[in-house]
């Protein structure tokens, strides 16, 4: 490549990586009026907006027309083909981490996972959840009204669905359950701190019944599959994964089949990558 081109596309490049250039960028799409109230309306200081503004006319990403600062041809083609497909893909993270997790299970082709992530939330079939307690409330509602079968990955330990899960066993379903390792580790640890140093097993899991069929492993995400055909996911926050972020919760009998693939791939003990925690 030229080394022009390549000088060209590094200025373009300089500018657009800087937050309050991306900005003033932005701003540009619906034009920018000439006046000296615009810094404020924007949100940064005239040395700031001013120092952007002077790069970005330099760059010939914008110019002054009709007393507004625009996007130029060049500028417009950026926003349109490089801009927006880069904010999308952004939004995209955490499903773009799933994806990565799932590739590695060997459980699902590449359709089967593009299918799983593509689920719109806004459907009367899935619903998204951004409380943690909010979402406990919705699984043990749905936990109470199961008929023969609840399985469960989890990272987290909560009283509410542990109090469900042997309610539904009572009942007669069917439940098994993997745990993550890591939180195994964690509750033995402070377990020795309190000198119960004879529950220093990570295959005991006491939090859990007793009775429940439970496997302890690498666990990338939590999920839960109920009667085979509701799937609740956790999503997880690439730069917070030890803390919950979100999940999804979806009545789809092909996709609760997936979900059931991964949860025995999981229980057999295939390690699966997961975020690092």
């Amino acid at each position: 490549m030229e080394d022009e081109v390549l000088r060209e596309a590094s200025k373009v490049l300089t500018i657009l990586s800087k937050y309050d250039g991306l900005k003033v960028f932005l701003q540009s799409v619906e034009g920018i009026e000439a006046e000296t109230d615009a810094p404020e309306k924007i949100g940064l200081t005239k040395k700031q907006y001013y120092t952007r503004l002077k790069q970005l006319v330099d760059a010939g990403l914008i110019e002054k027309s009709k007393g507004k600062y625009v996007q130029t041809t060049l500028g417009r083609i950026i926003y349109e083909k490089s801009l927006q497909v880069l904010f999308e893909q952004v939004r995209n993270a955490k499903k773009l981490q799933m994806l990565d997790v799932l590739k590695s299970s060997g459980k699902f082709d590449m359709d089967e996972i593009y299918r799983l992530l593509q689920i719109k939330v806004d459907e009367d079939k899935a619903r998204m959840f951004m409380d943690y307690d909010t979402l406990v409330n919705r699984l043990v509602e749905r936990m109470g009204n199961a008929s023969s079968e609840i399985l469960c990955v989890t990272r987290f330990f909560n009283e509410a669905l542990t109090n469900a899960i042997i309610e539904a066993q009572k009942r007669g379903v069917n439940v098994r359950m993997v745990i993550d390792r890591m939180l195994v580790e964690e509750y033995t640890r402070e377990r020795a701190m309190k000198e119960y140093k004879e529950r220093m097993t990570v295959t005991t899991v006491p939090f859990y019944p007793d009775k429940v069929d439970r496997k302890v492993t690498d666990v990338p995400f939590s999920f839960m599959v109920i009667d085979g055909k509701e799937v609740c996911i956790e999503l997880i926050n690439a730069s917070s994964p030890e803390k919950f972020y979100a999940g999804v919760c979806v009545c789809d009998e092909m996709l609760a089949k997936q979900m059931v693939g991964l949860f025995e791939t999981l229980y057999a003990g295939t390690a699966i990558a997961r975020a690092n925690r």
